[in-house]
């Protein structure tokens, strides 16, 4: 039986996507940009309601869309009022580990974007809350 080639490489693409966030966020280590990922992603998901998680998810390929979705329960989405809030959240998250950049969402966002397709990449901008959207590169509101 064949295996789909999104099977077949997820793993490879995955670690491109972190060797991607470790020269972007100057990481020592791929922990770290697997650590900070986690992070955004399941601090982001609190900020979405429940369709928008869902599609979010379906715009990943297979390893990501796990990890975003891993342990999540559905339930109402939070106000996010800042970039800045949620990167507090991430540090917090992570200051055990290690110390993020402020940048780390705008990090995780912009190296999602670019290693996602045209498509996806456009369905999952669209999920994100609205203050984060402006970060999403070629949304036409790109900071």
């Amino acid at each position: 039986m064949t295996q789909p080639q999104e099977i077949v490489h997820a793993s490879r693409q995955f670690q491109d996507w972190l060797s991607a966030l470790k020269t972007r966020a100057m990481f020592a280590t791929h922990n770290q940009s697997f650590a900070s990922m986690r992070s955004v992603m399941h601090r982001l998901r609190r900020y979405m309601n429940t369709d928008q998680v869902l599609a979010f998810a379906d715009a990943l390929p297979p390893l990501p869309r796990g990890l975003f979705i891993e342990g999540w329960r559905p339930c109402p989405a939070l106000d996010l009022v800042s970039e800045q809030q949620l990167a507090r959240e991430v540090y917090d998250d992570l200051t055990a580990h290690h110390s993020p950049p402020d940048t780390i969402v705008r990090d995780v966002l912009t190296i999602m974007a670019k290693q996602l397709d045209a498509h996806n990449a456009k369905i999952a901008g669209e999920q994100l809350p609205p203050v984060l959207q402006p970060l999403w590169p070629n949304s036409g509101q790109t900071a």
